[in-house]
């Protein structure tokens, strides 16, 4: 009976022991992944420091959009495409707190499409809006891929580029 109890005391040691060291890992695993981004940077953004690169758009109000209006100050460049969700949110959010610098918005269509009008109706409120299509002067000029991209422009270079509005704004 003795020997019965000096096991079970044996194993109650161990599996404390045991207990210790997995909280230990599962603190470093946490402390690792706080160090560590969930999310690699796109590669296929531009990178910050490259120029901005000659365009020329016509805004939906019939204005022309030119890289010489990013020459000088800081201005916020938006990508969006109908029938994104992330677009969605980020537009949403851009309407409820827009952001403190000038903005382009170019979106990816035309402005036959109702779905366009509609991103360009809303957007229209916070920035100069512009459709693009396809590989035209403005998506070669910023190197956009994918959607929704936000680039914050400063004196003519990108500054920052991401898929997420508070990595650019921040």
């Amino acid at each position: 009976m003795q020997l019965l109890a000096v096991i079970v005391a044996v194993l109650a040691v161990i599996t404390v022991l045991h207990l210790f060291v997995t909280f230990g890992l599962i603190a470093r695993f946490r402390a690792y992944q706080a160090s560590t981004p969930l999310v690699p940077r796109d590669p296929d953004l531009p990178e910050p420091g490259a120029a901005v690169k000659p365009f020329a758009a016509i805004s939906a109000a019939g204005a022309p959009l030119t890289d010489e209006m990013l020459a000088s100050g800081a201005t916020l460049v938006a990508f969006f495409t109908p029938h994104c969700t992330p677009c969605e949110k980020a537009r949403a959010k851009l309407l409820v707190a827009p952001p403190s610098l000038p903005m382009l918005a170019f979106i990816n269509g035309s402005a036959e499409d109702a779905a366009c009008q509609q991103i360009a109706d809303g957007l229209g409120k916070v920035a100069q809006v512009a459709y693009t299509a396809g590989d035209d002067s403005v998506t070669r000029a910023f190197h956009q891929a994918g959607y929704p991209t936000f680039i914050r422009v400063e004196n003519g270079t990108v500054a920052a580029s991401s898929h997420q509005l508070d990595d650019v704004l921040a």
